[in-house]
């Protein structure tokens, strides 16, 4: 009966040991489980922290040489949206091609004729522009021709033209001016009559370069409300500045070039 009664306790106290010892395995390792969960999420909300004040450049003044170099960015920065002011400024400031008509639009007084099309500015050019540009009423008429001095026509061509004025022999309008070296004048075959004519010219842009005034003209003629090309004659279409500018590449684009002292100094096509 001992020895059973001694097996017996031992046996339950053996059990209930084990018993023991798994409710402690079992608690140590829930334990663990919340231990290592809590540091998960702990390390999950302080990394999340760290994002959020990186991204508001918390962290900026802790490091001198970054904020050195954030610091150039932003110089940077600042220079070049100077500099675009700048040229904002300068763009704002360019004249636009209604101003510059308004200013130079009246260099182109009084040129007007079909020759230059196909030729450069010779000096018979010259001379027959020069007679556009006269007062022709102020002409002296003698026997139903005019007689103009040298001095007066040679004034009134250094108005407009740069280099050394020649005395030349030239025709004007079918009329033919003679250089009598004798009197120092020309002489003309009639009476010089107006020049009219029916050349139309729109301006479609100026440029300013440096000492020169380039003014680029898209021109025609225009006869009985049609528009035709000067040179070929060809009917373009219907006379009006609207259709000019709609048919640029059926007519004439003439360049004209001045200097700062209004003085024509070349032609180009």
């Amino acid at each position: 009966l001992y020895s059973y009664i001694d097996e017996s306790i031992k046996k339950n106290f053996n059990l209930e040991l084990e018993r023991s010892y798994k409710r402690t395995i079992r608690d140590k390792n829930i334990k663990i489980i919340v231990k290592n969960m809590v540091i998960t999420i702990l390390l999950l909300v302080i990394v999340y922290l760290v994002y959020i004040l990186n991204d508001n450049n918390y962290f900026d003044k802790f490091f001198v040489e970054d904020n050195s170099k954030d610091g150039n960015k932003v110089s940077e920065l600042i220079d070049r949206n100077e500099d675009n002011k700048e040229e904002e400024v300068e763009e704002e400031k360019k004249p636009t091609l209604d101003e510059l008509k308004k200013q130079y639009s009246y260099l182109l007084e009084g040129i007007y004729v079909n020759d230059y099309y196909n030729g450069k500015l010779t000096n018979e050019l010259k001379n027959y522009l020069t007679m556009n540009m006269m007062d022709l009423s102020s002409l002296s008429n003698d026997n139903g021709y005019n007689i103009i001095e040298n001095d007066t026509f040679r004034k009134c061509y250094e108005k407009k033209f740069v280099g050394d004025y020649l005395t030349q022999n030239f025709n004007y309008n079918g009329n033919n001016f003679r250089y009598i070296n004798q009197l120092d004048s020309y002489i003309t075959d009639e009476v010089v009559k107006e020049n009219r004519t029916n050349i139309k010219r729109i301006i479609t842009k100026i440029d300013v370069d440096g000492d020169k005034i380039l003014i680029t003209t898209v021109e025609g003629v225009a006869r009985d409300n049609k528009l035709y090309n000067i040179l070929t004659n060809e009917e373009v279409s219907d006379y009006s500045d609207k259709m000019m500018l709609e048919n640029i590449d059926k007519l004439n684009k003439v360049v004209y070039v001045f200097n700062t002292d209004d003085k024509l100094i070349e032609i180009d096509k």
